[in-house]
């Protein structure tokens, strides 16, 4: 295993409304350790105007406990629970958190993401890297 590998993420995986029997979006809580987690402060100048912009990336390890999106969201609730998987606009939170993700006000998404900040991001980049010869993993950017 990769020395770098030890960390502990937070995923907040959403099962979309499109596909949940209520129409309404569902946050599922996973806890996954022996994680690479790195956040950096880039500075983004394009001639004009610069700024300074957090760059998030993480890798999993290759799991049992993945699930491509598509089979995941067709699992009962309670088994969708004891699987992971990857889909744009996930959250990510650095370390074991406690947060609820229920859409009331004050555990809405975004509520629970900015609470989280700097720790945390919006998943805007995903990569299957378990089709490679070595350290297997899956690769969340945001």
């Amino acid at each position: 295993m990769n020395p770098n590998y030890n960390q502990t993420i937070t995923l907040y995986n959403c099962l979309k409304a499109a596909g949940s029997p209520d129409k309404k979006e569902h946050w599922f809580r996973h806890t996954l350790n022996s994680c690479y987690y790195k956040a950096e402060i880039v500075r983004m100048d394009n001639g004009t105007n610069a700024k300074q912009q957090n760059i998030y990336t993480v890798r999993i390890p290759a799991s049992q406990g993945y699930k491509p999106y598509r089979e995941w969201a067709q699992l009962a609730n309670e088994e969708r629970s004891r699987y992971f998987t990857m889909s744009l606009d996930d959250i990510v939170i650095h370390g074991n958190s406690k947060e609820e993700i229920t859409g009331v006000s004050g555990q809405a998404a975004a509520q629970v993401l900015n609470r989280c900040k700097p720790d945390a991001f919006r998943v805007t980049a995903i990569s299957d890297n378990t089709k490679i010869p070595y350290e297997k993993h899956y690769r969340l950017g945001g």
